[in-house]
């Protein structure tokens, strides 16, 4: 007897989902607009990374596309830690600038940490401050949810895992940037969460057993199909150039005829990051302009403050 055809994993198209959020903002901005307020977001940007140049780049399109006005501030690469701050304090009580994001990776002689409390906090796009990174911690309601760890959970919305409610979820990766924020946000959800990471001793059984697999480790191919539980929904995080392509921490191939659920690379958390921080933007010209943007878009005002 034949063995039964093994059906690939329902694909979490980012492409898609950030379209749909694009539409949204574009009627959000365009009410703003009409009442006078034009949402605008300022990156203070530090030397010219290739790499982070390329992304502000693609922001400053996307911008375009919602209505949200992008300015890029740039400081020369010898720029000092007192350069830095100044520049993000003088944007704190500028009322024409809804956002303020400091790009990162910074040059290697200058620390986020000697730096990050500088950005203003009411309007701190990427949770960067210590403070928003506080109430995310602490579970308390952020003023604003870091892009990426908000793509990861739209997309965890459209999963057949949502809601997380009492789900076995693994993180594998524990960096202030993604792991950790993540795994707040999914037990903020009420999830079960075990976090991986380098220094684990393995990832097994954790990760054969979870529901939710969340992976950015920077670690071309780390996780295969046979590693996870039949029907996952996994999130890939990975963007790692090999040969001149682009490939995720989880083997692709392997891993959609297991999984439940799982997004790409590229195309996968990448589109939605760019739209999950401009709905930050939009939120904060919102807020100042004392419309409660949970009311009218019917967003949630609860401990996943962003979603």
């Amino acid at each position: 007897m034949a063995k039964p055809r093994r059906v690939s994993a329902m694909i979490l198209d980012g492409r898609a989902l950030a379209a749909e959020l694009r539409a949204e903002l574009l009627a959000r901005t365009s009410a703003l607009r009409d009442a006078g307020i034009h949402p605008k977001l300022v990156i203070v940007f530090v030397g010219e990374n290739e790499s982070s140049v390329a992304y502000v780049r693609n922001l400053v399109k996307t911008g375009d596309r919602v209505g949200i006005e992008i300015a890029v501030d740039q400081l020369p690469e010898r720029a000092t830690s007192v350069d830095v701050r100044e520049r993000l304090e003088r944007l704190r009580d500028d009322a024409s600038v809804h956002g303020v994001m400091l790009q990162q990776p910074l040059p290697p002689h200058l620390s986020i940490r000697e730096i990050a409390d500088a950005i203003p906090v009411r309007k701190d796009v990427d949770g960067a401050h210590p403070t928003n990174q506080g109430h995310l911690a602490f579970g308390s309601g952020t003023e604003f949810v870091p892009a990426t760890p908000a793509a990861i959970m739209l997309l965890l919305e459209r999963s057949p895992h949502w809601p997380l409610r009492g789900r076995r979820a693994v993180m594998i990766g524990r960096s202030i940037v993604v792991g950790a924020p993540v795994a707040m946000l999914m037990l903020g959800q009420n999830a079960t969460v075990t976090i991986l990471h380098k220094e684990s001793a393995s990832l097994q059984p954790f990760l054969k057993t979870a529901e939710v697999v969340v992976v950015a480790t920077g670690v071309p191919g780390l996780i295969g199909g046979d590693d996870i539980m039949p029907g996952a929904t996994v999130i890939d995080v990975g963007t790692t150039v090999v040969n001149g392509v682009l490939k995720g921490d989880v083997d692709y191939e392997s891993a959609r005829e297991v999984a439940g659920a799982i997004t790409p690379v590229p195309g996968g958390v990448g589109p939605v990051t760019n739209v999950a921080l401009l709905r930050n933007v939009v939120k904060s010209a919102e807020r100042m302009a004392g419309a409660p943007h949970w009311i009218r878009w019917g967003e949630v005002s609860d401990n996943r403050d962003s979603l």
